[in-house]
């Protein structure tokens, strides 16, 4: 997800990360520079723009120069320039923000450190990756600004604290319904029962969309469109990772449900956008069986997927 900065405790060390976790992401950048250049265009063109943050030092891979940081010569298994310094950041980040000049980086901490396995690791690596690919996206982040949804906020804070109205009982009861028609959609074993159930959540997504401002209708968007597409980029490109990352793939995509259910059983007030992630998901499936070229539009409008799935009816 996209945060804020979050400062640690620099120490004096500047070893560089082991031998592998560079082989980790290395995996990550073969499947994002081949796969995932297939599936979205231009992913090959990404560096692997990255912090990775040890318990006493941090190494950035593939940036320019960054005040701080010494020269660590390039890295033999992601073809990175290297830089290192004492470490600043906390150890378990996971995310993708301006940590440094010259834009968006992901941060990540060890996998030990995020407490999850490799194929989990690399996958959330993933995730991160996609959103690199969207800030390269032409005219991105003045679409993000032109949702006039920011304030006066200069960090990004907004997209975590936006006050949508979660706990209010008409929008959760709606919201709901909406989650109901998603566990059709990804109960559906064949093409006329997809169709059937996307096109029922179509029209109870509009019908919660319709309890909410027009403000919130378009942080649903975004967050849909900037999360969930990633969730359901990390999920797709992770099938083409090693047996481990297609397991882990397999059991989140069956995950979708659970949490559809957990949602239910727990609360819309108490998944608030985290809920987003998986209806998000859900729908960028949703275009996908349906098999238009929905990837297309999204790089041309990214937070529409609302109006690409009203297309479908």
């Amino acid at each position: 997800m996209i945060l804020a900065m979050m400062m640690g405790v620099a120490l004096a060390s500047t070893e560089l990360p082991p031998v592998p976790e560079r082989t980790m992401l290395a995996e990550v950048q073969h499947i994002y520079r081949g796969t995932g250049n297939l599936l979205w265009p231009g992913f090959d063109k990404v560096l692997l723009d990255l912090v990775l943050i040890g318990p006493e030092s941090e190494t950035l891979f593939c940036h320019a120069a960054v005040k701080g940081f010494v020269p660590a010569g390039r890295d033999p298994l992601t073809q990175c320039p290297l830089q290192t310094r004492s470490r600043e950041l906390a150890v378990d980040l996971s995310a993708a923000a301006n940590f440094f000049p010259g834009g968006a980086t992901i941060a990540m901490g060890y996998p030990k450190a995020l407490e999850m396995p490799p194929a989990y690791w690399k996958a959330t690596v993933l995730h991160e990756a996609f959103h690199l690919y969207q800030s390269h996206i032409a005219g991105y982040a003045q679409t993000v600004a032109a949702l006039g949804l920011a304030g006066r906020s200069t960090n990004g804070s907004w997209m975590l604290n936006h006050p949508f109205p979660y706990a209010d009982p008409q929008v959760e009861a709606a919201f709901l319904a909406m989650g109901d028609a998603g566990l059709a959609f990804l109960k559906a074993t064949s093409p006329e029962q997809r169709r059937a159930t996307t096109k029922a959540y179509v029209a109870r997504r509009e019908t919660a969309l319709a309890q909410v401002s027009a403000a919130n209708r378009r942080y649903y968007e975004f967050q849909v469109g900037q999360e969930g597409v990633a969730r359901w980029t990390e999920l797709t490109l992770a099938r083409q990772g090693d047996a481990a990352m297609r397991d882990d793939a397999l059991g989140r995509w069956k995950g979708l449900a659970t949490s559809l259910r957990s949602i239910r059983e727990q609360g819309f007030k108490i998944w608030k956008r985290s809920a987003f992630y998986v209806y998000g998901a859900i729908e960028a499936e949703m275009l996908e069986r349906a098999g238009v070229n929905w990837r297309d539009e999204y790089r041309r409008h990214p937070f529409g997927l609302g109006d690409q799935l009203k297309r479908l009816n």
